[in-house]
């Protein structure tokens, strides 16, 4: 009796295992199929680019004092003053001292090369400030700093506050670009395209600066500001399910 239920043991074990193996051996092709599927979607890949044009509203500009004297220390003091003039006229102007930097301070030997042996006339000092000012505001700051001793302008640029609407602009017509190039693809192709599988921005935001070619402005000189356009860019890759 025990020797029969023994074996009926072994042979309801055997019959376990068997079905299980069976189970795993239905439900393993179908995972594998299920995976080649979908690796088998006829995909497209295209880059959008979107560009968006803006006006500037910020100015970015290097204001400076240069002075002269036949000794260092006369030529330093006399530019302390100026500066100090010019810095206080830019903080009456409204700008914060946040957007007032510092950016040189040289003091350099001048020499009077005429004849066969130079020969030192002096000293030079240029003391200069990055100035971060509005557009609408920066033509009557460059006047007023200019009264008060400033001799050396340079370095004007242009950029946009609050550049986050116009990114989004950019990138939503880089998303329609791709678009549009991935339905010519597919025409051509005698397919369509799907739905959208993956999008990445393969740059990252592009803003083209309009410089200012730098000068010297004498006392009472008028400057006219034109910021003229920035263009933002942003680029996309989409990828597309091909029908």
């Amino acid at each position: 009796m025990n020797a029969r239920n023994s074996i009926i043991g072994w042979s309801l074990a055997l019959l376990l295992i068997v079905g299980f193996g069976i189970t795993s051996l239905v439900i393993l092709p179908r995972g594998s199929a299920a995976q080649t599927d979908t690796e088998s979607r006829k995909r497209i890949s295209v880059t959008g680019r979107g560009e968006v044009k803006v006006t500037p509203d910020i100015a970015y500009v290097t204001i400076g004092v240069n002075t002269n004297a036949a000794d260092a220390k006369s030529a330093l003091s006399e530019n302390n003053t100026k500066m100090n003039a010019l810095i206080e006229q830019l903080k009456a102007a409204g700008i914060a001292d946040a957007d007032i930097q510092t950016t040189n301070l040289n003091i350099s030997p001048s020499y009077d090369y005429s004849g066969n042996t130079p020969v030192l006339k002096g000293y030079d000092v240029n003391n200069s400030v990055r100035v971060k000012v509005s557009v609408s505001d920066a033509g009557g700051l460059l006047d007023k700093v200019v009264e008060v001793g400033a001799n050396n302008i340079s370095g004007l640029s242009f950029d946009v506050a609050d550049p986050a609407k116009s990114l989004e602009a950019a990138r939503q017509a880089a998303i329609k670009d791709a678009q549009l190039r991935a339905e010519q693809y597919a025409a051509v192709s005698n397919a369509q395209v799907g739905e959208v599988l993956v999008i990445s921005e393969t740059s990252t935001p592009v803003t083209y600066p309009v410089a200012y070619e730098s000068r010297d402005m004498a006392a009472g000189a008028g400057a006219p500001i034109q910021p003229g356009q920035q263009s933002q860019v942003i680029e996309v890759q989409v990828i597309f399910e091909l029908k």
